[in-house]
């Protein structure tokens, strides 16, 4: 009677104890993700209050000095407009960017208390289930002594079916299919080379049919709407590949190849709506890559070529000031380092058009051919100019 108590305990802790994790998993995510929605607005009111408390106390104190001028309404009407954006540009940006960080802060702490509560739970049906088993062996044994059943207990133990615990999937099929994966993504690399997307999406689409959680399937997806994206300028194709971005790294916690070619979605939308939250989301994952791999080459010829994009927008000596920074941090790592050079080329050429300074041009053409002459047969620019480098 003991022995059946026990086994009833321990097959309602099986039960419950994973039950109750998964609730509190999912009340701890509901609460997380109303938490971080509330820190938004906050953010977001007081920024739009401090934003009409600064353009007040501005005006307020313009015509203490400027009263005269400002009681013509055209006047007054412009000035004011030019307050408020000027304000607005001055903010907004910052709080966008504290608003990412907080964001990525709490999905990140999410995240991982999570896989702990899963993991936590696994753990213990794990351990419940080798209880169980344990207990059930030793039944068996105590039977096996108990007069003039020992016959009945010996023809019953030969007859029983074999443990299920015994009965363990073959690992041989998954290295298999790791296997095969890995060389279709070979294939998947060359095509994308040559812009064959439609090839590419095939061999994406079977790479999922294997193996849907794949890191290899994600990031090559990833990268091929990218791709799509940067020459199409399709909003279908910058989601889908923001979203095999953001499927990886939460499998996969924190992958410096994925948080690459994520900062590179975001640089290239950047490039083509040319909307500063789209620039400091860029510059934040980027940062964040770097801080880990203060010497990644393709890290920083990535960052330089975002800060190139946002001088070609917005002429800010600046922005060209780091770009030109990273770049010849690059070249001093590796003098041969094609992108870095090509990359360089284009903004000293940006440099020349915004300046006239005849110097800037003769860089340009300089970086060109020495980049020419190392590989004259790889093909970088592609049909805007902008060069990236993706983690393949």
């Amino acid at each position: 009677m003991k022995e059946k108590t026990i086994k009833r305990i321990n097959l309602l802790i099986l039960i419950l104890f994973p039950i109750i994790l998964l609730i509190f998993s999912v009340t701890f995510n509901i609460y997380s993700i109303g938490t971080s929605n509330r820190i938004k607005n906050e953010l977001e009111n007081f920024t739009n209050s401090l934003s009409l408390r600064m353009e007040s106390k501005y005006m307020d104190m313009m015509t203490l000095y400027f009263k005269e001028e400002l009681n013509n309404y055209a006047i007054a009407n412009e000035f004011t407009n030019l307050v408020k954006e000027q304000v607005r540009l001055g903010i907004t940006p910052h709080f966008n960017s504290l608003k990412f960080s907080i964001d990525y802060t709490m999905k990140t702490s999410v995240r991982n208390i999570t896989y702990t509560l899963l993991f936590i739970s696994v753990l213990m049906f794990i351990s419940i289930l080798v209880l169980n088993f344990t207990n059930n062996n030793l039944t068996v044994s105590n039977e096996a002594y108990i007069p003039n059943t020992k016959s009945n207990n010996d023809n019953n133990t030969k007859n029983k079916a074999p443990n299920p615990i015994s009965n363990v999937i073959d690992s041989s099929s998954s290295d298999s299919i790791k296997f095969e994966i890995e060389e279709m993504y070979k294939n998947l690399v060359k095509e994308m080379k040559n812009s064959r997307e439609e090839k590419a999406l095939e061999i994406i689409e079977k790479m999922f049919q294997l193996d849907d959680r794949n890191y290899l399937a994600l990031n090559g997806a990833g990268i091929l709407y990218t791709k799509m994206y940067s020459r199409e300028n399709k909003e279908e194709h910058f989601t889908k590949a923001n979203q095999y971005f953001e499927y990886a790294l939460s499998l996969y916690n924190y992958s410096e190849n994925i948080s690459n070619n994520k900062a590179i979605l975001y640089s290239i939308k950047y490039e083509l709506k040319k909307l500063e939250e789209d620039y400091e989301t860029a510059l934040i994952i980027f940062n964040d890559a770097l801080s880990a791999n203060h010497l990644d080459v393709e890290l920083i010829n990535n960052r330089a070529t975002l800060y190139s994009v946002k001088y070609k927008i917005s002429g800010d000596e600046n922005i060209f000031e780091r770009a030109l920074n990273d770049y010849n941090e690059i070249i001093k790592i590796d003098y041969n380092n094609i992108y870095a050079l090509n990359n360089r080329s284009a903004i000293y050429f940006n440099k020349y058009k915004n300046s006239g300074d005849k110097k800037y041009f003769d860089k340009s053409i300089e970086d060109c051919n020495t980049a020419f002459k190392i590989n004259s047969s790889e093909q970088l620019y592609d049909n805007r100019g902008s060069l990236y480098i993706y983690k393949y």
